[in-house]
């Protein structure tokens, strides 16, 4: 498989990986983001900025469920872009969802 870039309206951007998992960063309204409470038509799809985001992973190969990102779910919220570059990177090197899931909890994000 080769990775890509996938892009939505502004408010999710996905990157698949040639290991079958996909990251998925979401501001969209009702997101764990800063865009939370904007209505999803009241979001500026052109300067749509947010300094924490939301992250979710799914093993695209396998079932395209999601993977546990922590210990009570397949969401991280409000996350900053420092860490998103960190999980990321322990996502594209991952063999299995549990490397994925001890890879972000060595990361101390919650």
């Amino acid at each position: 498989m080769k990775s890509k870039f996938k892009f939505h309206h502004n408010c999710v951007f996905q990157m698949t990986f040639a290991n079958g998992f996909t990251v998925s960063l979401s501001s969209v309204g009702g997101s764990y983001s800063d865009n939370k409470n904007v209505g999803y038509f009241d979001i500026n799809r052109d300067a749509n900025e947010v300094e924490v985001i939301e992250v979710a992973c799914w093993n695209q190969i396998k079932d395209g469920n999601f993977v546990r990102l922590s210990e009570y779910d397949d969401i991280l919220g409000y996350i900053e872009t420092d860490q998103v570059a960190s999980i990321i990177d322990v996502i594209a090197k991952a063999k299995n969802e549990d490397e994925i899931t001890e890879g972000i909890a060595k990361l101390g994000i919650k």
